[in-house]
């Protein structure tokens, strides 16, 4: 026994021994460890493709894909693109596309669908957001366009952990998953070469948007062809209150051509021709489920009324589809115009902050292209207040006639804006009287309607200048007390407008702009007399990891100012009635800040500043983590004739349902306010 313990000890001293000792001789001889050498390979590998010569070519893809509806309720309805499966009958639905790909030598494609097969009624689309899925970039800082961290760029390695595991084939298995759980943040595993580093499989599993997706990628094999997927198969589940839809598709790249591109049919004998896998039995039995329905709709269709078949039609068709979803149209002989109009009785486009409360939001954008070079684009852009009991209307049309240039002519009206002004009030005070004005609780506020048209056109990529005339209509929001004062209910100033613009690195870098207004007395009606100069200076700097930061400074001073000129309207601080989303303005703004703090001045000095990541905070807590998509933190300082100085800092944050920003005030060294901003982001990027 005692020789049985003896021989044990002398086994543990050696294997001890050979432990601490093997270490410090591989340091000695700074030998590298095979794992990490094949992840920098891996790392590497896109940078050693030449990709700088790409040579135009055509090639073809095919999807096909099923969605099962495994339960459903009313909501579903306001989904978008879900209307057609909401209120159907069936549970499972089958589609199949086929497209042609054009890729230019600017490494730029075009994709053409030449046919297509569906079994959703009136051959509609349904979730579609999902597509983005089946076009991903491993080797990019982001996988689906502008999100989702990708593991396998060098950048993002600081939030994966990975396990490599060497076989005996010549390739390695790779295993990553997120150092912290968050929706931009995938796990899953990729089969590589070990001598150089290229993906050849890959399967990811990730969550994003109220999706959940499973992707299983087979890599090209030589060249560009390797950067991306020839074979994708993709498993979706996207869920919302109650609501539970799947989706299973599957894309081949990289197809020969099989029918001219003339011949575009959508039908299933053209499909039959180009199909690279089999249909299953299951397939088989949907289509041709879903022609004897067809058969018997027609049959029963000539048997109704002509009126109940379009009472009908309308009804669930155009109204019901139209009112709840976006409506995305092209138009003209060539696809030349576009119109997008976003959900009009949708809910979940609304915002709020405390100065308007809760704003409802319509948008419509339309376009159209004469050549590339000549467009013409017009958007409405409209809200309404409750708070302020106020509709907000603004429609800006612009008309490039030389968009290689950036020339073009613009004209813009809106109505509704508020604008605040103490002056004018305390001039009112003075004449009836505190009691008086205390009746009127709005009489610092004035209804802005403006229309303005100008001229734009750029030197050359550092400098750019344009010219124009703008109109403003100011009505008190309370006539009745500046009745009582013997003063002016509206105001109009006519001032023709000069702006300089200058890009020091050219169109990606810092832009600054030194803007020249003058009020003319007397002018088209106009009884307000000024002269105001600002100069703007923005940066919108893109760092690594879907990372910015966002800088603004700025100066304004009114030189000429003529009697009772009440309004000092700068135009780097005019308010945005009817906000979007999370990128729409903000940063460079101030939420909390009191507009008579720069209306009442004739001089500011301000500057902004914003950092913007995903992956900040908040982001890593457990849970509430998972579902932050951005977070923000903001700084912003005014100095004017009545702050000394304002002070505001903030921070934000972005998940899939709504964006939310916190911030507070200091006003000369003294702690002022805290309030927050909210905007619905649900279903935004659908």
């Amino acid at each position: 026994m005692n020789a049985r313990l003896s021989h044990i000890l002398q086994i543990s001293f050696a294997v001890t021994f050979l432990l601490l000792h093997t270490p410090l001789e591989s340091e000695a001889l700074d030998i590298p460890r095979p794992d990490k050498e094949l992840l920098q390979r891996v790392f590497s590998y896109s940078t050693k493709v030449d990709s700088g010569d790409i040579k135009c070519e055509t090639t073809y893809s095919y999807t096909k894909y099923s969605l099962y509806i495994r339960k459903r309720n009313i909501t579903l309805l306001a989904v978008p693109t879900m209307w057609a499966v909401a209120h159907g009958g069936k549970r499972h639905y089958l589609g199949e596309n086929y497209e042609q790909i054009k890729i230019s030598n600017k490494n730029q494609s075009e994709v053409q669908r030449l046919i297509g097969l569906s079994t959703i009624p009136s051959h509609r689309e349904s979730l579609t957001t999902v597509s983005k899925y089946l076009t991903p970039d491993i080797y990019a800082p982001t996988i689906f366009k502008d999100n989702i961290l990708s593991p396998f760029h060098v950048a993002n390695q600081q939030y994966y952990h990975y396990q490599v595991t060497f076989l005996l084939n010549g390739t390695a298995r790779i295993n990553f998953r997120p150092k912290v759980d968050n929706t931009q943040l995938v796990r899953g595993q990729a089969l590589v070469n070990y001598s150089d580093g290229r993906i050849i499989s890959m399967t990811l599993d990730g969550e994003y948007d109220m999706v959940t997706f499973s992707l299983g990628l087979l890599m090209g094999t030589t060249g560009t062809k390797s950067l991306l997927p020839s074979d994708i198969k993709l498993n979706c589940k996207f869920s919302f209150l109650g609501n539970i839809t799947e989706g299973s598709y599957r894309s081949i790249y990289n197809l020969p051509e099989v029918i001219p591109d003339s011949v575009l049919k959508n039908n299933s004998n053209y499909m039959e021709l180009v199909r690279p896998i089999p249909l299953t039995n299951r397939e088989k039995e949907l289509y041709a489920t879903e022609q004897r329905n067809k058969e018997h709709k027609d049959s029963v269709d000539q048997t109704l009324s002509e009126k109940k078949h379009l009472w009908k039609h309308i009804l669930w068709d155009i109204v019901g589809n139209n009112v709840v979803n976006r409506i995305k149209s092209d138009f003209g002989k060539n696809n030349e115009g576009y119109l997008r109009i976003n959900p009009i009785l949708n809910p979940l486009y609304m915002g709020y902050d405390y100065k308007r409360g809760f704003t409802y939001k319509f948008d419509v954008r339309l376009n159209y292209m004469f050549s590339p070079n000549i467009i013409l684009t017009t958007r409405l852009k409209a809200g309404y207040s409750f708070k302020q009991k106020q509709p907000h209307i603004s429609v800006p049309t612009m008309f490039w006639y030389n968009k290689n240039r950036n020339g073009y002519i613009q004209l813009e009206i809106g109505n509704g804006n508020w604008i605040s002004n103490g002056n004018a009030a305390n001039y009112a005070r003075k004449e009836v009287g505190d009691s008086v004005i205390n009746q009127y609780p709005r009489i610092y506020y004035f209804k802005d309607s403006y229309a303005k048209i100008l001229n734009n056109y750029d030197i050359n990529a550092h400098w750019g200048i344009q010219a124009g005339l703008i109109f403003h209509r100011r009505k008190a929001v309370e006539p009745e007390v500046y009745k009582k004062a013997r003063m002016p209910l509206q105001y109009i100033s006519v001032a023709p407008l000069f702006e300089l613009q200058w890009r020091p690195t050219g169109w990606y870098g810092p832009y600054v702009v030194l803007d020249y207004e003058r009020g003319i007395k007397h002018f088209l009606k106009g009884d307000i007399d000024y002269e105001r100069w600002e100069l703007d200076a923005q940066w919108k700097l893109k760092l690594q990891q879907l990372k910015t930061l966002q800088m603004r400074m700025g100066v304004g001073c009114y030189t000429l100012q003529d009697g009772h000129t009440f309004f000092l309207d700068y135009s780097n601080f005019r308010e945005n009635h009817v906000p979007g989303g999370w990128n729409d303005d903000w940063s460079g703004e101030f939420e909390l800040l009191n507009s008579d703090k720069y209306n009442e001045s004739r001089w500011y000095m301000r500057g902004n500043i914003t950092y913007e990541s995903p992956l900040l905070a908040v982001s890593h807590l457990p849970w509430a983590g998972h579902f932050i998509e951005m977070e923000r933190l903001y700084a912003s300082i005014l100095a004017s004739k009545n702050c000394h100085p304002y002070i505001e800092l903030g921070y934000g944050f972005t998940t899939r349902l709504f964006s939310m920003g916190l911030f507070l005030s200091n006003d000369s060294g003294e702690i002022k306010e805290f309030g927050c901003k909210f905007g619905f982001e649900l279903f935004r990027h659908w």
